[in-house]
């Protein structure tokens, strides 16, 4: 699913975000990855992407059409504020510091 997501988001004009391979528990006992296993902790990608205000509700849209199974495990979509962002190499600010 992270490829499709990936290929959708580039083709958006969002080639760039990062990923994380986290481990969740307590939420999705019944979840189909957890047979047959030990654990009670199941493997998930976390993805973060930084973009303008504006583009924040097409990139929650992109993501719920492409990962959208319709089973637990689907995932979670969480949008936040940034109250400073600051690109390092040359000192641009807030949405300035996205290009």
């Amino acid at each position: 699913m992270l490829q499709d997501i990936q290929a959708v988001l580039a083709k958006n004009g969002i080639p760039t975000f990062s990923v994380y391979q986290v481990q969740i528990t307590g939420i999705h006992k019944a979840h189909k990855s957890l047979r047959n296993k030990t654990s009670d902790f199941i493997p998930k990608s976390k993805l973060e992407i930084l973009c303008p205000d504006n583009a924040g509700d097409e990139i929650v849209k992109i993501i719920q059409d492409t990962a959208r199974t319709g089973e637990k495990g689907d995932g979670i979509v969480y949008v936040y504020k940034i109250n400073k962002l600051v690109k390092i190499r040359n000192g641009n600010t807030d949405e300035k510091a996205l290009s």
